[in-house]
């Protein structure tokens, strides 16, 4: 690769200190313990446009991050390494003093971040792997967490893309240094704007990552946040007590369709039911039926938002998930999406979101932010070409970010690079020796959530990228108290998981991924 030819011309082995040059010989993969004296060392690397701030030996197996109440545990021992890139990107790199598996790891991290997140750094160390995060190049500034960028229009360019590219030219020439060997892969995850970072990674910079794991992705940032306004304003119109009571409904009415009743939706877009449904009748209780107001807001929700011309802005949320949508009624989340539009777009930390006119506003922030923020092009031919393999997936029970965006930003692809006349099957399947989308029902934003929500993304790529080895499901898994009481696969997009009609439904052996 092009990148590694120039870290490898720039910090080849005979650059390196003596005490690391043994490890240079050996190659990845091996136990680096020598390595562990030259962890000081690299205060005095020189990269472009970059400054060490300090890299030091932590033994493990535990390390308490900066301002941290709880110690991270089970870490090998690691060096780390703080430094920041112009004009202010920090990032932290953790590299394992033994059994590097010769492979570096980018991890994402959420909202508009601000601060280094330590728990991803731990869980790629712990996989053996050289790995990476970033602030995004700014410090958080909650309870407005866009301030930063006020006056600062450089600082929305490091969000919008920068900050996730510098990171991962300087992470992998401060690996190439420390092992004296360039990482033969890269991988990153994320979620949430860690899956938003991934994509845009994959769009814009295709020979950073050899493989991508996108998580919920909060993409096309303009129009998430404009319909997350609409959901969270539709939302305090409903009593919080009648979410669960919306859900149940639902569920009443569609949890069987799939063949099981299980509590979850294996699809909700198959699912009808209306929010005239529970419209209260003439001397029936308002607590336990939806008043005039509550059932146009419930419509507003599974709507989405359009303009005065009916075109969509951003999707609705899906049925089955109203027990979650108190979330979005939560201050922190008006909060981030507001910042958007008023430290952003308007310049302006007086302005209130009540006040929003959706077609005048979101068009502004297009036309000013949109070329640095929405990063939702469907052209990954250039990702493709490198070898490049990307996941995608979402928890349908999302309250934060509509998992439609999601499976809508999936289809634009495939309808992208299999042509117009190609019908949505067909380009569906022939996106599928790059891309794969897996959506998992009863899953919340990023996990939790009464559905199957723990999985592994990463092997499942592993195995993909190395391998050759397609994912055809991922097993995921529901434990309540620490227990395991159920599994499930999560087949690629457009297939769901049927139910073979014998043995428990709580076992993901007896169901098969099928296209409905």
């Amino acid at each position: 690769m092009e990148l590694e030819s120039r870290v490898m011309k720039t910090h080849s082995c005979t650059r390196l200190r003596a005490a690391l040059a043994l490890a240079c010989l050996a190659g990845p993969g091996i136990a680096f313990s020598q390595a562990a004296h030259d962890c000081a060392g690299l205060t005095s690397l020189k990269l472009a446009d970059t400054r060490i701030v300090s890299a030091e030996t932590v033994s493990g197996p535990a390390f308490t991050p900066p301002g941290a109440k709880a110690a991270l545990a089970d870490l090998p021992g690691f060096c780390r390494v703080s430094a920041v890139i112009k004009p202010k990107i920090q990032i932290e790199v953790w590299l394992p003093l033994e059994d590097w598996n010769g492979k570096y790891q980018g991890t994402g991290n959420g909202g508009y971040s601000g601060a280094i997140v330590y728990t991803e750094l731990a869980d790629g160390v712990r996989r053996h792997y050289a790995t990476a995060n970033t602030d995004m190049g700014h410090e958080n500034t909650a309870p407005d967490p866009a301030s930063w960028a006020l006056g600062h229009p450089e600082l929305i360019i490091d969000q919008g893309y920068r900050a996730q590219h510098e990171m991962a030219l300087k992470a992998k020439q401060i690996v190439t240094t420390f092992y004296g060997s360039a990482p033969r892969l890269s991988y990153f995850i994320g979620c949430s704007s860690g899956g938003w970072q991934g994509l845009t990674e994959a769009q814009r910079f295709p020979k950073d990552y050899d493989g991508i794991i996108a998580g919920a992705p909060a993409m096309e940032v303009i129009h998430l946040h404009a319909g997350t306004l609409w959901v969270n304003l539709a939302a305090q119109k409903i009593a919080e007590p009648k979410f669960r009571l919306i859900t149940d409904a639902v569920m009443a009415k569609c949890d069987a369709a799939d063949g099981v009743k299980d509590g979850l939706l294996s699809d909700p877009r198959t699912c009808n039911f209306q929010p005239e449904e529970l419209a209260c009748k003439a001397g029936q209780s308002s607590a336990s039926c939806l008043t005039p107001d509550e059932v146009g807001a419930l419509q507003d929700i599974y709507s989405g938002l359009h303009n005065a011309a009916h075109e969509p802005i951003y999707p609705g949320w899906p049925r089955g998930l109203e027990y979650a949508l108190v979330q979005t009624r939560a201050p922190f989340v008006a909060a981030l999406v507001t910042s958007t539009f008023k430290d952003m777009v308007f310049e302006d930390p007086n302005w209130d979101y009540h006040t929003i006119n959706y077609d005048r506003d979101v068009r502004r922030a297009d036309a000013k932010l949109g070329a640095t923020l929405n990063n939702d092009s469907p052209d990954l031919r250039n990702f493709r070409r490198a070898g490049g393999k990307l996941i995608l997936w979402h928890g349908w029970d999302d309250p934060l970010i509509s998992a439609l965006h999601t499976v809508g930003y999936y289809r634009k692809v495939a309808a992208f690079l299999a042509g117009p006349k190609a019908n949505r099957e067909t380009a569906t399947t022939a996106v599928q020796d790059f891309t794969r989308l897996f959506m998992a029902p009863g899953v919340n934003h990023c996990g939790g959530g009464p559905g199957p929500n723990t999985f592994d993304t990463l092997s499942a790529l592993e195995t993909w990228v190395e391998h050759g080895q397609a994912p055809e499901r991922i097993i995921a898994s529901h434990s309540t108290k620490g227990v395991i009481d159920r599994t499930r696969p999560l087949c690629p997009y457009p297939q769901v998981a049927a139910y073979n009609g014998s043995g428990s439904t709580d076992d993901a052996a007896n169901f098969s991924c099928r296209t409905p």
